[in-house]
């Protein structure tokens, strides 16, 4: 007499406890996506704060590569009453004119010069750049006030500071010098408006930068220093 052996089937406790098996690994698996997600969108915020602050820092660096001496009134480096930073620069040369040469500059405004305005804003740090003028007046008009609407470069700064660095005194004396605020006076400087030195204190050897950032990644103050190359 043969037996007859029927199939079995799962029991409902063995159903349950499959299903909260697979809704714990599952509810594991969310979260590892998840903070991995999380890391990436991070990531990616941080590359884009950083990608910001450096191409900030390049166009600052362009414009002060480009300061130039413009007399008395016409500073190479200078602070607004509000606290921007006013660059003097020359305007690019059309490629042949120089080894500084740019291949989108325009030949009518060739020597011509520019005031560049860098400012805070409500949070976010803007450039202006002023007409190019080979008059003194209309350069003056762009120290006094900025035109037009300003780039913004830069978002979440809380605070801006400028310090440029001054040698002490003459001879020997300027092998030494400090980092000070752009309108302070060389030490020793003698001789008036005739004194080839002003335009060395119109130029300073170095302009350093702070800027306190608030962003969701970059926060805390971040510091630059750029060499000016048009010392004469």
């Amino acid at each position: 007499m043969h037996s007859r052996s029927g199939a079995r089937g799962f029991t409902l406790l063995e159903m349950l406890v499959a299903a909260f098996i697979m809704a714990i690994v599952a509810g594991l698996g969310w979260r590892g996506l998840d903070s991995v997600a999380q890391s990436r969108s991070s990531a990616a915020q941080r590359m884009d704060e950083a990608t910001q602050l450096q191409l900030a820092m390049q166009q600052m660096r362009a414009d002060l590569a480009a300061a130039i001496d413009g007399g008395a009134q016409l500073p190479a480096v200078s602070l607004a009453g509000n606290g921007d930073l006013l660059i003097l620069r020359r305007v690019e040369e059309p490629l042949g004119a120089d080894l500084r040469a740019w291949s989108t500059a325009l030949p009518e405004h060739a020597g011509d010069l520019q005031v560049v305005r860098w400012g805070l804003r409500d949070g976010q740090l803007l450039r202006w750049a002023g007409a190019p003028a080979a008059a003194t007046g209309p350069l003056l008009q762009s120290m006094r006030q900025a035109s037009g609407a300003g780039i913004v470069l830069l978002d979440s700064v809380q605070a801006m500071k400028v310090l440029v660095f001054r040698y002490a005194g003459t001879g020997a004396q300027r092998q030494s010098g400090a980092w000070v605020n752009p309108y302070t006076a060389a030490d020793g400087l003698q001789g008036g408006a005739g004194n080839p030195l002003l335009a060395l204190l119109r130029t300073p050897a170095a302009v350093r930068l702070e800027l306190q950032l608030q962003g969701r990644t970059l926060r805390g103050w971040v510091q630059r220093a750029f060499l000016l190359e048009a010392r004469q």
